[in-house]
């Protein structure tokens, strides 16, 4: 007899023999003891998971001769039986959709479920990768499906249930099979080894389970595949080097490499891993999987390597966020390698981006002047710039009025006025760890504005940066906040005066009635304001009549800010057209030079 691949030679013959699809085989086999088969089914799934294989057991189910009607235990001993295991049943049709996708496909099968099945009680009809059919096809196909002979049945199976139209989803049962486990799909591997009588490995089988990325076939095709290699004997370091899969010790290095943020040892290990001729794509997609490993080791989520005592103490190396940037960074270097031939440079730059700093959880030890003065339990400091041109110098100040200035790094602002930036302490110091996560208090924290006792704001605000935000604080107050008549009314107006924590918005005296709005509007303005500045105003109106001889942008030309204030309408243009105005936003701390 000619050979059988593993995964047609060991595919389940009985219902109980179906592993991880219950769900599916609990439903159906009640409703064959019941009386109740549907006349359509419809089975998605990605690929290997058995919609195919229950089909046939369907079609055994319904044929069975064992005795005078359909069982939800078919005896395989039967000629229906049988002659549906070795395909040659007529009464059981399986159609190919991806080759036989077209009307004249269909109205074949149309023509031919009129006619009773010549052997068996029932013609069962088996429509592969239906999601395949023409768009045509599938509309020629609905009224069979709909009403077809008490004699037919249905069942389409289909990769992308996405395609399949609720047309035809609704005429039939629809059941999700779902991906294997890997422990499910290690012991269906175990089954198959022992009935080959090969000799294994569990770290191999455990391997080969998590390479078939939850497909039931895939596992057996890498099994077959690998016990040709080795002659019977499995081992990890074979599944390794058949599959081009990169070894675990491969990723332990890489992870050692990252948390150690040795650049040097970071470009060597790139070229020695080039030089050995993997594939980088699968490198860099296998270390993206590594960290996530680690993470859920970090978390508690993985017990299996919780006991391993290397894996245990790299995870000890990370921090969560700094496993997360890791992540991120693999993934996006795997992504961008599909339309980039620069495998050594994607390579090198993902390993060194993987050791820097993640922007958006700087965390620094309380051993700098500036952070033992910000820590949790003291908040009797306050922080101002001291010099708005040049960010690295800031003056602390206690509540006993002591001042002294400490320079740090630039400070990175974001929209809502606080620091996300880096301390300049020399990352190569022993004192020094960014991603320890014995952290302190940022400098200021991105939810909520840090305030001394007093209550006044950390970082002043004056008038011509309240105006100069004006737009943004519309926009939010629209786009973010929702309130759009709110933003449209306060458009009309300009900030023209700031006195301590009392902002004055001006409006002309024709546009009275959204003076009156805004001021009834004006705690939701102040939550913009601060949500966009980070400091917290009381916000009053006024109008700006023509007897004084001011409008609302002469009276902040009057400000004793040297910049000059811009025209009122700007505000309108950039609020209407949702625009901003071209800023500097400073250095990028991710700018590869």
């Amino acid at each position: 007899m000619h050979y059988v691949s593993l995964y047609r030679k060991y595919r389940s013959q009985t219902f109980d023999d179906v592993v991880g699809q219950d769900h599916v085989v609990k439903t159906i086999k009640n409703a064959i003891r019941a009386g109740r088969v549907a006349h359509g089914y419809l089975f998605c799934g990605s690929r290997g998971t058995g919609k195919t294989t229950v089909a046939r057991l369907i079609a055994k189910a319904l044929n069975c001769m064992s005795g005078s009607g359909p069982t939800p235990d078919p005896c395989n001993r039967c000629e229906a039986c049988e002659s549906i295991t070795n395909g040659s049943a007529v009464d059981v049709i399986e159609m190919d959709a991806a080759s036989n996708r077209g009307v004249e496909d269909v109205d074949a099968l149309r023509e031919g479920v009129k006619y009773p099945p010549m052997r068996l009680r029932y013609k069962v009809y088996i429509i592969d990768e239906a999601h395949q059919l023409s768009a045509t096809a599938k509309d020629a196909f609905l009224k069979t499906l709909e009403e077809p002979p008490s004699h037919a049945v249905f069942i389409l199976a289909t990769t992308e249930s996405g395609k399949i139209p609720i047309t035809i989803r609704s005429r039939c049962q629809e059941f999700d099979f779902r991906r294997g486990t890997v422990a499910e799909i290690a012991g269906r591997l175990r089954h198959v080894i022992q009935a080959e009588g090969f000799s294994f490995e569990d770290d191999a089988v455990e391997l080969i389970a998590r390479l078939a990325a939850g497909s039931y076939r895939d596992a057996l095709s890498v099994l077959e595949q690998v016990a040709a290699y080795t002659g019977g004997a499995i081992t990890a370091r074979d599944v390794y080097t058949v599959v081009g899969a990169v070894e675990e010790d491969v990723l332990l290095e890489i992870g050692d490499v990252v948390a150690s943020q040795d650049t040097s040892a970071a470009f060597d290990l790139a070229d020695r891993l080039l030089r050995e001729g993997g594939d980088v794509r699968e490198l860099l997609r296998s270390a993206a999987n590594h960290f996530r490993d680690l993470l859920a080791l970090k978390v508690g989520a993985d017990e299996q390597r919780a006991e391993n005592p290397r894996w245990r103490a790299q995870a000890d190396r990370y921090s969560e966020d700094r496993l997360l940037h890791a992540i991120e960074v693999f993934s996006a270097a795997e992504k961008d390698l599909r339309y980039n031939e620069q495998h050594r440079l994607g390579l090198e730059m993902a390993l060194l981006k993987s050791m820097a700093r993640p922007i958006t959880n700087f965390q620094a030890k309380g051993d700098t002047p500036l952070a033992a003065s910000l820590t949790k339990e003291d908040t009797s400091y306050s922080a101002t710039f001291a010099n708005e041109k040049d960010s690295s110098v800031v003056s602390l100040t206690k509540g006993d009025d002591r001042k002294f200035e400490s320079k740090v790094g630039p400070i990175c602002m974001s929209e809502s006025g606080s620091s996300v930036g880096d301390a300049s302490a020399d990352p190569a110091s022993d004192e020094y760890d960014p991603f320890s996560d014995e952290s302190v208090s940022p400098i200021a924290s991105q939810s909520e504005p840090t305030v001394e006792k007093s209550g006044s704001p950390v970082r002043s605000v004056t008038l011509i940066d309240v105006q100069r935000n004006w737009q943004k604080v519309l926009s939010y107050l629209q786009r973010v906040m929702r309130r759009v008549s709110e933003a449209a009314l306060a458009r009309e107006g300009l900030p023209v005066n700031l006195n301590g924590s009392l902002l004055t918005i001006g409006f002309d005296a024709k546009h009275k009635f959204h003076y009156e709005k805004t001021r009834e509007n004006a705690e939701k303005i102040a939550d913009a304001i601060e949500q966009v500045l980070g400091v917290r105003f009381k916000i009053n109106t006024t109008l700006i009549t023509e007897e004084n001889g001011r409008d609302p942008s002469e009276v902040a030309t009057k400000t004793p800010e040297p910049r000059p204030v811009e025209h009122p309408r700007i505000n309108d243009i950039l609020t209407v057209f949702d625009g901003r105005e071209e800023t500097d936003p400073g250095p990028d701390p991710w700018q590869e030079e």
